[in-house]
């Protein structure tokens, strides 16, 4: 699936931040890896980490249809990391409404110490694609609890 995110980014937005992701480590959970991330959290024995408590600066986080491009906020901004989750999705994968394909849609967010999430606006968008803010903050808010069990899994 990274690689068909990669050649939709070269086709689609040529000037974006391609290079990120092929730069980040890549990290792909299976169901089973989620489900033991989530019944570690449910029972205690895996406990929520601060967000920087997490030592890696980029990562790619893949499971399902979604991949998350993570990286550490080096502004001074009070986010710990900057993200972009990448979701495949049917929709006009080029600007011709005879031409229906997977696609991507892009959500741009960072969230704090505490995984409190501001969504962010993105130029990663195809023409007449529709942007719901409340949707997307659905999206993000079932996306989060996967990647703080994660980040708290992996944090030292």
């Amino acid at each position: 699936m990274l690689n068909k995110l990669i050649d939709f980014l070269k086709n689609n937005h040529p000037d974006s931040n391609i290079d990120d992701y092929l730069n980040a480590k890549y990290l792909q959970l299976t169901n089973p890896q989620l489900k033991q991330i989530a019944d570690a959290l449910s029972s205690g024995e895996l406990q929520i980490k601060p967000a920087s408590s997490c030592s890696t600066d980029r990562f790619i986080f893949h499971f399902g249809n979604t991949i998350i491009l993570v990286q550490k906020d080096n502004t001074d901004s009070p986010a710990v990391y900057q993200a972009e989750l990448s979701w495949e999705t049917d929709f006009m994968a080029v600007h011709s409404t005879r031409n229906k394909g997977k696609g991507f849609y892009f959500i741009a967010f960072e969230f704090d110490d505490d995984y409190q999430v501001t969504l962010k606006e993105t130029d990663k968008f195809l023409e007449d694609q529709v942007r719901n803010d409340d949707q997307n903050q659905e999206l993000i808010d079932k996306a989060m609890p996967v990647l703080k069990g994660f980040m708290s899994a992996i944090s030292e």
